[in-house]
Protein backbone atom coordinates (compact mmCIF):
# COMPACT_ATOMS: atom_id res chain seq x y z
CA UNK A 1 0.00 0.00 0.00
CA UNK A 2 1.61 3.61 -0.96
CA UNK A 3 1.11 6.65 1.47
CA UNK A 4 0.04 9.67 0.60
CA UNK A 5 0.97 13.24 1.95
CA UNK A 6 -1.37 15.99 2.61
CA UNK A 7 -1.17 19.01 4.83
CA UNK A 8 -4.77 20.02 5.83
CA UNK A 9 -7.50 19.09 8.04
CA UNK A 10 -9.72 19.73 5.37
CA UNK A 11 -8.51 17.20 3.51
CA UNK A 12 -10.67 14.19 2.67
CA UNK A 13 -8.38 10.88 4.02
CA UNK A 14 -11.23 9.13 3.70
CA UNK A 15 -10.97 8.76 -0.06
CA UNK A 16 -7.64 8.33 0.61
CA UNK A 17 -7.76 5.54 2.42
CA UNK A 18 -10.61 4.32 0.35
CA UNK A 19 -8.09 3.81 -2.82
CA UNK A 20 -6.03 1.56 -1.12
CA UNK A 21 -3.79 4.54 0.26
CA UNK A 22 -2.90 5.28 3.62
CA UNK A 23 -2.82 8.95 4.27
CA UNK A 24 0.41 10.63 6.06
CA UNK A 25 -0.14 14.33 7.48
CA UNK A 26 3.41 16.18 6.42
CA UNK A 27 4.04 18.10 9.11
CA UNK A 28 7.65 20.25 10.05
CA UNK A 29 10.07 18.96 12.38
CA UNK A 30 11.62 20.46 14.80
CA UNK A 31 14.85 21.17 13.19
CA UNK A 32 16.75 24.16 11.41
CA UNK A 33 15.69 24.70 7.81
CA UNK A 34 18.42 25.77 4.90
CA UNK A 35 17.59 24.02 1.81
CA UNK A 36 14.04 25.66 1.73
CA UNK A 37 15.23 29.01 2.42
CA UNK A 38 16.73 29.01 -1.16
CA UNK A 39 12.79 28.86 -2.48
CA UNK A 40 10.26 30.43 0.17
CA UNK A 41 10.60 33.74 2.16
CA UNK A 42 12.00 33.63 5.69
CA UNK A 43 8.42 35.49 6.82
CA UNK A 44 6.76 31.99 5.35
CA UNK A 45 5.19 30.10 8.79
CA UNK A 46 7.90 27.20 9.84
CA UNK A 47 5.28 24.86 8.87
CA UNK A 48 5.69 25.86 5.55
CA UNK A 49 8.97 26.07 5.00
CA UNK A 50 9.67 22.87 7.22
CA UNK A 51 7.57 21.02 4.89
CA UNK A 52 9.58 21.94 1.64
CA UNK A 53 12.87 21.23 3.92
CA UNK A 54 11.60 17.50 4.69
CA UNK A 55 11.07 16.93 0.54
CA UNK A 56 14.45 18.76 -0.09
CA UNK A 57 16.40 16.44 1.92
CA UNK A 58 14.47 13.44 0.80
CA UNK A 59 12.61 12.50 4.42
CA UNK A 60 9.52 12.07 2.88
CA UNK A 61 8.63 8.66 2.53
CA UNK A 62 4.99 9.30 0.77
CA UNK A 63 4.31 8.38 -2.84
CA UNK A 64 2.13 11.78 -3.99
CA UNK A 65 0.64 14.51 -1.98
CA UNK A 66 -2.67 16.43 -1.99
CA UNK A 67 -3.16 20.33 -1.23
CA UNK A 68 -6.36 22.06 0.22
CA UNK A 69 -6.88 25.11 -0.31
CA UNK A 70 -5.93 26.98 2.94
CA UNK A 71 -3.53 30.21 3.26
CA UNK A 72 -1.73 31.56 0.51
CA UNK A 73 1.87 30.56 2.07
CA UNK A 74 0.16 27.08 1.59
CA UNK A 75 -1.06 27.46 -1.87
CA UNK A 76 2.05 28.71 -3.25
CA UNK A 77 4.15 25.85 -2.45
CA UNK A 78 2.13 23.79 -4.40
CA UNK A 79 3.98 25.33 -7.43
CA UNK A 80 7.13 24.88 -5.61
CA UNK A 81 6.25 21.40 -4.54
CA UNK A 82 5.58 20.41 -8.41
CA UNK A 83 8.67 21.80 -9.76
CA UNK A 84 11.14 20.33 -7.06
CA UNK A 85 9.31 17.09 -7.12
CA UNK A 86 8.44 14.25 -9.49
CA UNK A 87 5.42 12.75 -7.07
CA UNK A 88 1.79 13.44 -8.31
CA UNK A 89 0.64 16.48 -7.14
CA UNK A 90 -3.29 17.17 -6.74
CA UNK A 91 -4.96 20.02 -5.36
CA UNK A 92 -8.34 20.40 -3.70
CA UNK A 93 -9.80 23.71 -4.05
CA UNK A 94 -12.06 23.52 -0.94
CA UNK A 95 -14.20 26.51 -0.31
CA UNK A 96 -12.87 29.37 1.30
CA UNK A 97 -16.31 31.03 1.71
CA UNK A 98 -18.83 28.23 3.39
CA UNK A 99 -22.29 29.04 2.76
CA UNK A 100 -25.14 27.76 1.10
CA UNK A 101 -23.39 27.05 -2.20
CA UNK A 102 -20.61 25.70 -0.75
CA UNK A 103 -22.01 21.95 -0.64
CA UNK A 104 -22.16 21.39 -4.53
CA UNK A 105 -19.07 22.80 -5.22
CA UNK A 106 -17.25 21.02 -2.64
CA UNK A 107 -18.93 17.04 -3.90
CA UNK A 108 -17.77 17.88 -7.42
CA UNK A 109 -14.35 18.33 -6.36
CA UNK A 110 -14.26 15.17 -3.99
CA UNK A 111 -15.70 13.71 -7.05
CA UNK A 112 -12.65 15.35 -8.95
CA UNK A 113 -10.14 14.04 -6.15
CA UNK A 114 -11.87 10.36 -6.19
CA UNK A 115 -10.83 10.28 -10.22
CA UNK A 116 -6.98 11.01 -9.59
CA UNK A 117 -6.95 8.70 -6.86
CA UNK A 118 -8.17 6.13 -9.11
CA UNK A 119 -6.15 6.69 -11.81
CA UNK A 120 -3.50 6.89 -9.48
CA UNK A 121 -3.99 3.41 -7.86
CA UNK A 122 -5.16 2.03 -11.16
CA UNK A 123 -8.46 0.81 -9.25
CA UNK A 124 -12.07 1.98 -8.84
CA UNK A 125 -12.55 2.98 -5.11
CA UNK A 126 -15.73 0.80 -4.58
CA UNK A 127 -19.02 2.24 -1.73
CA UNK A 128 -18.16 -0.83 -0.04
CA UNK A 129 -14.22 0.60 1.06
CA UNK A 130 -15.35 3.71 1.12
CA UNK A 131 -18.15 2.94 3.37
CA UNK A 132 -15.61 1.13 5.45
CA UNK A 133 -13.38 3.83 5.55
CA UNK A 134 -15.57 6.44 6.90
CA UNK A 135 -16.97 4.58 9.57
CA UNK A 136 -13.20 4.11 10.83
CA UNK A 137 -12.70 7.46 11.06
CA UNK A 138 -15.53 7.62 12.88
CA UNK A 139 -14.81 5.11 15.35
CA UNK A 140 -11.09 7.17 15.54
CA UNK A 141 -12.61 10.58 15.49
CA UNK A 142 -15.24 9.58 18.32
CA UNK A 143 -12.31 7.68 20.63
CA UNK A 144 -9.89 10.96 20.47
CA UNK A 145 -13.37 12.87 21.50
CA UNK A 146 -13.33 11.23 24.17
CA UNK A 147 -9.57 10.94 25.11
CA UNK A 148 -9.11 14.66 24.80
CA UNK A 149 -12.55 15.60 27.40
CA UNK A 150 -10.61 13.68 29.49
CA UNK A 151 -7.24 13.88 29.03
CA UNK A 152 -6.16 14.98 26.33
CA UNK A 153 -3.54 12.95 24.46
CA UNK A 154 -1.17 15.15 21.69
CA UNK A 155 1.32 11.94 20.72
CA UNK A 156 -1.65 10.19 20.35
CA UNK A 157 -3.48 12.57 17.77
CA UNK A 158 -0.16 13.54 15.83
CA UNK A 159 -0.15 9.72 15.57
CA UNK A 160 -3.80 9.29 14.15
CA UNK A 161 -2.01 11.87 11.30
CA UNK A 162 0.93 10.06 10.50
CA UNK A 163 0.58 6.49 10.95
CA UNK A 164 -1.66 3.78 9.83
CA UNK A 165 -5.30 4.61 10.79
CA UNK A 166 -6.24 1.30 11.68
CA UNK A 167 -3.23 0.53 14.21
CA UNK A 168 -3.98 4.08 15.95
CA UNK A 169 -7.75 2.73 16.07
CA UNK A 170 -6.91 0.31 18.33
CA UNK A 171 -4.58 2.03 20.62
CA UNK A 172 -7.14 4.67 20.76
CA UNK A 173 -9.30 2.18 22.02
CA UNK A 174 -7.36 1.04 24.62
CA UNK A 175 -6.53 4.15 26.06
CA UNK A 176 -10.09 5.04 26.39
CA UNK A 177 -10.84 1.79 27.61
CA UNK A 178 -7.83 2.37 30.37
CA UNK A 179 -9.46 6.15 31.29
CA UNK A 180 -11.43 6.78 34.54
CA UNK A 181 -14.07 8.47 32.82
CA UNK A 182 -15.19 9.83 36.67
CA UNK A 183 -11.76 11.42 36.75
CA UNK A 184 -11.63 14.98 37.63
CA UNK A 185 -10.00 17.83 35.28
CA UNK A 186 -7.52 19.59 37.29
CA UNK A 187 -9.37 22.92 38.47
CA UNK A 188 -7.49 25.50 36.16
CA UNK A 189 -8.62 25.37 32.79
CA UNK A 190 -6.65 26.56 29.68
CA UNK A 191 -8.33 26.96 26.09
CA UNK A 192 -5.22 26.59 23.99
CA UNK A 193 -5.94 28.13 20.55
CA UNK A 194 -4.23 28.17 17.52
CA UNK A 195 -2.36 26.77 14.40
CA UNK A 196 0.11 23.89 13.82
CA UNK A 197 1.66 22.35 16.58
CA UNK A 198 3.63 19.38 15.73
CA UNK A 199 5.74 19.01 18.83
CA UNK A 200 4.07 17.53 21.48
CA UNK A 201 6.29 18.56 24.10
CA UNK A 202 5.17 22.44 24.41
CA UNK A 203 1.30 21.10 24.99
CA UNK A 204 3.17 18.68 28.17
CA UNK A 205 4.47 21.62 29.20
CA UNK A 206 1.18 23.43 29.39
CA UNK A 207 0.14 20.74 31.65
CA UNK A 208 3.19 20.56 33.51
CA UNK A 209 2.60 23.76 34.92
CA UNK A 210 -0.46 23.30 36.24
CA UNK A 211 -3.22 23.51 33.93
CA UNK A 212 -6.13 21.10 32.24
CA UNK A 213 -6.13 21.82 28.37
CA UNK A 214 -9.31 22.70 26.36
CA UNK A 215 -8.29 22.43 22.75
CA UNK A 216 -8.80 24.20 19.22
CA UNK A 217 -5.57 23.38 17.70
CA UNK A 218 -4.93 22.93 13.79
CA UNK A 219 -2.69 19.79 15.31
CA UNK A 220 -5.66 18.83 17.91
CA UNK A 221 -9.09 18.89 18.07
CA UNK A 222 -9.36 20.73 14.53
CA UNK A 223 -8.31 17.54 12.80
CA UNK A 224 -11.57 14.78 14.72
CA UNK A 225 -14.27 17.35 15.49
CA UNK A 226 -17.12 17.59 13.19
CA UNK A 227 -20.42 18.98 13.60
CA UNK A 228 -21.86 17.50 11.00
CA UNK A 229 -24.67 15.22 11.88
CA UNK A 230 -23.73 11.21 11.50
CA UNK A 231 -25.44 9.00 9.46
CA UNK A 232 -25.36 5.34 7.84
CA UNK A 233 -24.88 5.98 4.01
CA UNK A 234 -26.48 3.37 1.32
CA UNK A 235 -24.47 4.06 -1.35
CA UNK A 236 -21.55 6.00 -3.32
CA UNK A 237 -23.78 9.58 -3.70
CA UNK A 238 -24.49 9.64 -0.19
CA UNK A 239 -20.94 8.91 0.84
CA UNK A 240 -19.77 11.68 -1.28
CA UNK A 241 -22.19 13.58 0.01
CA UNK A 242 -21.86 12.84 3.75
CA UNK A 243 -17.95 13.89 3.25
CA UNK A 244 -18.77 17.08 2.08
CA UNK A 245 -21.02 17.84 4.52
CA UNK A 246 -18.74 16.60 7.51
CA UNK A 247 -15.82 18.98 6.18
CA UNK A 248 -18.06 21.76 5.82
CA UNK A 249 -19.17 21.58 8.98
CA UNK A 250 -15.30 20.90 10.61
CA UNK A 251 -14.61 22.64 13.61
CA UNK A 252 -13.55 25.92 11.98
CA UNK A 253 -10.60 27.16 10.96
CA UNK A 254 -9.69 31.07 10.44
CA UNK A 255 -8.45 30.28 6.58
CA UNK A 256 -12.31 29.94 6.24
CA UNK A 257 -15.29 32.44 6.02
CA UNK A 258 -18.16 31.29 7.85
CA UNK A 259 -22.03 32.74 8.03
CA UNK A 260 -22.76 34.51 11.13
CA UNK A 261 -18.55 34.45 11.88
CA UNK A 262 -19.00 30.73 13.20
CA UNK A 263 -15.08 31.06 14.06
CA UNK A 264 -15.42 33.77 16.07
CA UNK A 265 -18.49 32.58 17.87
CA UNK A 266 -16.91 28.91 18.08
CA UNK A 267 -13.74 29.93 20.19
CA UNK A 268 -15.47 32.29 22.42
CA UNK A 269 -18.11 29.61 23.32
CA UNK A 270 -14.96 26.85 23.87
CA UNK A 271 -13.94 29.56 26.42
CA UNK A 272 -16.86 30.27 28.59
CA UNK A 273 -15.69 27.66 31.07
CA UNK A 274 -12.33 28.13 30.95
CA UNK A 275 -10.13 30.25 33.31
CA UNK A 276 -7.44 31.79 30.63
CA UNK A 277 -6.38 31.43 27.13
CA UNK A 278 -3.48 30.77 25.37
CA UNK A 279 -3.08 31.62 21.83
CA UNK A 280 -0.39 29.06 20.48
CA UNK A 281 0.72 30.41 17.03
CA UNK A 282 3.61 29.73 14.59
CA UNK A 283 4.92 32.82 13.87
CA UNK A 284 3.98 34.55 10.71
CA UNK A 285 0.90 32.16 10.48
CA UNK A 286 -1.19 35.18 8.99
CA UNK A 287 -5.02 33.69 9.32
CA UNK A 288 -4.23 33.09 12.89
CA UNK A 289 -3.17 36.48 13.49
CA UNK A 290 -5.43 38.50 11.49
CA UNK A 291 -8.23 37.22 14.09
CA UNK A 292 -5.69 37.64 17.12
CA UNK A 293 -6.41 41.18 18.02
CA UNK A 294 -10.28 41.36 17.73
CA UNK A 295 -10.40 37.71 19.77
CA UNK A 296 -8.18 38.73 22.76
CA UNK A 297 -10.29 41.95 22.89
CA UNK A 298 -13.36 40.11 22.98
CA UNK A 299 -12.39 37.39 25.42
CA UNK A 300 -10.66 39.76 27.84
CA UNK A 301 -13.99 41.70 27.74
CA UNK A 302 -15.63 37.91 29.00
CA UNK A 303 -13.45 38.02 32.03
CA UNK A 304 -10.53 35.71 30.19
CA UNK A 305 -6.88 36.22 30.87
CA UNK A 306 -4.98 35.87 27.66
CA UNK A 307 -1.30 34.81 26.36
CA UNK A 308 0.66 34.92 23.52
CA UNK A 309 2.88 31.82 22.61
CA UNK A 310 4.63 33.15 19.64
CA UNK A 311 6.69 29.79 18.35
CA UNK A 312 9.16 29.48 15.46
CA UNK A 313 10.82 26.11 15.04
CA UNK A 314 12.99 24.96 15.92
CA UNK A 315 12.42 26.25 19.28
CA UNK A 316 14.90 27.34 20.71
CA UNK A 317 14.42 27.30 24.65
CA UNK A 318 11.94 25.19 26.19
CA UNK A 319 12.87 26.93 29.37
CA UNK A 320 12.10 29.81 28.40
CA UNK A 321 8.92 28.74 27.01
CA UNK A 322 8.01 27.28 30.79
CA UNK A 323 8.97 30.25 32.46
CA UNK A 324 6.52 32.37 31.13
CA UNK A 325 3.70 29.40 31.14
CA UNK A 326 4.65 29.53 34.94
CA UNK A 327 4.04 32.95 35.45
CA UNK A 328 0.91 33.12 33.13
CA UNK A 329 -0.30 30.37 35.60
CA UNK A 330 0.49 32.54 38.78
CA UNK A 331 -1.31 35.49 36.92
CA UNK A 332 -4.69 33.17 36.49
CA UNK A 333 -4.22 31.25 40.09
Amino acid sequence: MGKIGYFCTFTPKELIKAAGFTPVRILTKNSQVSLANAHLQNYCCSQVRGCLERLLRGELDVDAVVFTRTCDSLMRLTDIWEKNSSMPVHNIEFPTKIDGRSREFLIRELYDFKGWLEELKGEEITFENLKDSIEIYSRLETLLDTIFRIKPDYELVLRAQTEDVEEVLKEAEKRVAELDEGEQPKSVKVLVTGSVCPIAEVLSLIEEVGFFIVDDLCTGSRFFKSYAESREVESLEEAMEFLAEKYLRKAPCPTKSYDGDWRFRYVLDRAKDVDAVIFLLLKFCEPHFFDYPQLKKELEKMGKKTLLLELELPIASYEQLKTRLEAFYEMVV
